[in-house]
């Protein structure tokens, strides 16, 4: 498999402070789910390139919409009820990766050389989200 690299924040609120995971969030009253999600992106990481952070419109440019799945197993959270829609945001090839840093409610974001993971590294289920979307 070639190399490639995993945006991940670490949870800075329990449950699973500490804990490696999917940028994400919930979706707000009037917003759509592709909206929420871009938003979500945008105030986990700052994701940003010299220009300064990614507008919206060229990061919904990036998703895969044939690779969107939808996680609902009714126990898969402890925080009970969890519907996740995930997309995969298939960034453009550069010699230097956007840079991030953690925002929101999240304590630090990073990327990741997906084989320097491990499923314990990870909250709840996103290892078995991360394995589905990158159809491994």
């Amino acid at each position: 498999m070639a190399w490639w690299a995993i945006l991940l924040v670490e949870r800075g609120q329990a449950p699973g402070k500490g804990l490696l995971a999917l940028p994400g969030g919930f979706v707000n009253p009037a917003e759509r789910i592709r909206d929420a999600a871009i938003r979500e992106l945008r105030e986990e990481t700052a994701i940003s390139d010299g220009k300064g952070q990614i507008p919206p419109a060229m990061l919904a440019s990036f998703i895969e919409d044939s690779r969107t799945r939808v996680f609902d197993a009714p126990t898969r959270s402890l925080r009970g009820r969890i519907v996740t829609h995930a997309f995969l945001f298939r960034l453009p090839e550069r010699r230097k990766l956007f840079a991030v840093k953690g925002g929101d409610d999240a304590a630090h974001a990073r990327w990741y050389r997906f084989g320097d993971l491990s499923p314990d590294m990870l909250f709840e289920d996103h290892w078995s989200i991360i394995e589905e979307m990158a159809d491994l």
